[in-house]
């Protein structure tokens, strides 16, 4: 089996990291589960009963191991990607400081700040100019000059605090940004398009699309620019012809099933109004469960601007699925970003909960505890509250399975390592961030260069 790195600012995601280990529980599931998935997939789309994350995501049509990072849009990213990225339109503009981090994210090597930009726009449905806006017009907090500060006048806190953000983005799945086109902030999130639910039609191009999207990533690790532009190419124009289902039909043509899919597809590609037509057409009367439904309502809710609406479907959410980590994690969002101050303990109430409710066992997700952790560590972090931050960062590090300790995932350890050693340095304990900052280093693969410097360069206590 290849081996695969994903590089998120010095990161790398293994497999699904939801998992206590690499390996963790991906292929498990007993009879009975199998069975249930069985039936409940095979129940007329007109007559479907739930629309919950487990019946959404049952784990029985995620095992493959490229789930984690292939449906979240994470590919890898050479130093040969830009080209097809950009469509030969060069690289997009990007303030000061913005090419620092995208290069981080890019890995370092040649052509590092294109594939950084890149691969954060891939994140959410985008490519490089998607990238660039992200990171021009990323909310980081009040560290280093308010709210939104611009990172034209950053300074080496504000650049380590934004890399943590776009680590924790890369994450959850959650940027909160200022579009260049509306200059207002909003939202964007990932969702991963659900697998073998809806009609034969829908199915087809799902299927399409995830193995569309598998040779894409094979043609990222080969850094076959050829490759890359034409499947590429293929992605975007599958993803754009099925919108166009959605912009063409009559809800009343399509099945419960199918108008979630579709819907969800829409969101991906940025049309809201068709997300919304989608959404509002399912009839939620029938249903017994509607966990996942009350998410996808908070997005669009969120997508027109109306947070506190959001956060009550949200809600909603988590009282019906209760194992699930979307709703939590988007909620932590909303509310740390609304007032940080203000919303710390329902913050720390919602993290707890998760906690003590997710269960891996009931779904299929990308997400984790890590990725929980990281970003309220990331809050506090940003908001200047270092000790606090120290100790999300070491949760998210307890977190980590055995082999993302010691074996594939050791630079997602060392990036969240670091986050540690620079809480600390920031919080005055600077021998110890120091001898911690050392056995990064001495831990970091001699051959990876690229991995050594970057940890250099976003270790504050170099850089003061």
């Amino acid at each position: 089996m290849k081996k695969t790195k994903v590089l998120i600012v010095g990161i790398l995601i293994v497999s699904n990291q939801s998992h206590a280990g690499w390996f963790g529980d991906m292929w498990d599931g007993t009879k009975e589960k199998a069975n249930k998935v069985l039936i409940s997939t095979h129940i007329k789309s007109d007559h479907i009963e739930d629309i919950d994350f487990s019946h959404i995501y049952s784990k029985e049509f995620y095992k493959k191991s490229y789930f984690g990072w292939v449906v979240t849009g994470v590919a890898v990213v050479g130093a040969g990607a830009f080209s097809y990225f950009t469509a030969g339109a060069g690289a997009p503009a990007a303030a000061t400081g913005v090419g620092a981090v995208a290069s981080w994210v890019g890995g370092g090597t040649a052509g590092a700040y294109m594939s950084g930009l890149s691969m954060i726009g891939s994140w959410f449905g985008g490519n490089a100019i998607l990238g660039a806006a992200i990171l021009n017009g990323l909310s980081i907090g009040m560290i280093g000059g308010g709210l939104g500060v611009k990172v034209a006048t950053m300074g080496i806190l504000a650049k380590v605090g934004m890399g943590a953000s776009i680590t924790a983005l890369g994450l959850d799945g959650i940027v909160y940004f200022t579009n260049p086109e509306t200059d207002k902030l909003e939202y964007r999130v990932r969702v991963t398009i659900p697998k073998n639910i809806g009609g034969k039609k829908i199915r087809k191009i799902v299927d399409r699309i995830y193995s569309t999207n598998e040779v894409l990533n094979e043609a990222f690790e080969e850094k076959d620019t050829t490759k890359q532009k034409k499947y590429f190419e293929l992605l975007e124009k599958y993803k754009s012809d099925t919108v166009g289902l959605l912009r063409k039909g009559s809800i009343d043509t399509f099945s419960q099933e199918d108008l979630l899919v579709l819907g969800i597809i829409a969101a991906d590609q940025s049309k809201y109004d068709l997300f919304d037509k989608a959404i509002s057409g399912i009839n939620r009367s029938k249903l017994d469960n509607k966990g996942f439904l009350y998410y996808l309502d908070a997005l669009n809710s969120l997508y027109h601007g109306k947070e506190q609406e959001a956060l009550l479907y949200l809600q909603n959410a988590i009282n019906e699925n209760k194992y699930a980590l979307e709703p939590i994690a988007l909620s932590i969002n909303i509310l740390g970003y609304s007032d940080f101050d203000q919303n710390e303990n329902k913050i720390e109430n919602l993290v707890a909960f998760a906690k003590e409710n997710f269960d891996s066992d009931a779904y299929a997700t990308p997400l984790s505890m890590v990725s929980i952790y990281y970003r309220v560590g990331t809050f506090y972090f940003i908001n200047c509250r270092y000790d606090k931050a120290g100790q999300y960062y070491e949760k998210a590090k307890d977190e980590l399975g055995f082999f993302q300790k010691y074996f594939f995932g050791k630079q997602l350890k060392h990036t969240i390592e670091l986050s540690i050693a620079n809480a600390m340095y920031k919080e005055g304990k600077i021998d110890t961030s120091t001898k911690l900052y050392q056995e990064i280093i001495e831990d970091i693969d001699e051959e990876d260069v690229d991995e050594l410097n970057k940890i250099k360069e976003r270790y504050i206590g170099n850089n003061l």
